[in-house]
């Protein structure tokens, strides 16, 4: 969306994400490079193995190697993966795999430098094993550009409005969830540091004054991307939750609309920090929107 100029025309953007807490954090998340690595042999009877070059062995070994690299990273940097594609039947010499990365670090630079030496390990994997690799990225994701007026306009309309207040009837679902210690309806003064998760609203950061906050939707101590997560999604506590959210949305735009001088501050601030940047999307104009898992 950013690559085809979907915010092109943004005074400012307002963003949210749901959490089992509420607050403001001006900081963001991770960069994060999404990477595909795709491995051609050819293929033989497992019998004859000899006349096969395993598109699955270059996987494998750049996983190793990957592994390896670990060591060799800062302590910042995450490496994820999973293969996509192995092959069909353990008799039958794969001529096609496929493993795909997340590669996460503080900032465009860091990761660029980590995937140049993952790539290295993919390139290393094909000629030990005789096979052809190409590599692909997904998607790209920035830093968040930090805005203090924009963050102060949400905190205002997050304290106002406020997170929902639990029934007994919540606290009985989440409990039957295996969450007994109930629901954080503080808001957090925001941990004013970098995440380690990664989200691409980040880079509508550098296209756009960002304000964007977290609101309780589920039980304290629910892990991020659980299945425990989205059955607590469909309950009345987080459809309550979405309500309060369009609430500090609703109140943040019309702050933002009724007092010309907070756009202006905000505007003023993200012209200064985006001072000689030029957005750069990383993903090829021809990339089609990956609809699809890779």
């Amino acid at each position: 969306m950013a690559r085809d100029g979907a915010f092109r025309d943004l005074d400012v953007c307002l963003a949210w994400h749901p959490d089992d807490a509420s607050g403001v954090n001006n900081y963001g998340g991770s960069s994060l490079d999404s990477l595909v690595y795709e491995f051609f042999g050819r293929t033989a009877h497992g019998a004859s193995a000899h006349r096969g070059r395993s598109a699955l062995d270059g996987v494998m070994l750049t996983d190793i190697a990957a592994n390896y690299l670990r060591e060799h990273v800062p302590e910042n940097v995450r490496i994820h993966s999973v293969i996509r594609e192995g092959g069909d039947a353990p008799n039958v010499v794969p001529a096609y795999a496929k493993i795909w990365y997340f590669v996460r670090g503080k900032d465009r630079a860091q990761v660029d430098e980590v995937r140049e030496r993952l790539t290295a390990c993919a390139r290393g994997a094909a000629r030990a094993t005789d096979t052809k690799m190409k590599w692909s990225r997904i998607t790209a994701v920035y830093p968040r550009l930090p805005n203090k007026a924009m963050c102060e306009i949400v905190r205002k309309n997050l304290k106002l409005f406020g997170p929902p207040r639990p029934t007994e009837a919540d606290v009985e679902h989440a409990e039957a969830l295996g969450y007994k210690k109930g629901f954080n309806t503080k808001i957090a003064k925001g941990s004013g540091s970098q995440g380690r998760g990664s989200t691409d609203e980040d880079n509508v950061s550098w296209l756009a004054p960002l304000g964007r906050f977290e609101m309780v939707c589920y039980a304290k101590g629910t892990p991020g991307h659980h299945r425990d997560m989205a059955a607590q999604a469909a309950l009345p506590f987080a459809e309550r939750a979405v309500r309060q959210t369009a609430k500090v949305f609703a109140g943040s735009a019309v702050d933002l609309c009724r007092d010309p001088e907070k756009l202006k501050k905000a505007r003023a601030e993200f012209e200064k920090r985006s001072d000689g940047f030029t957005y750069d999307p990383l993903v090829s104009k021809r990339q089609k929107v990956p609809v699809d898992p890779p």
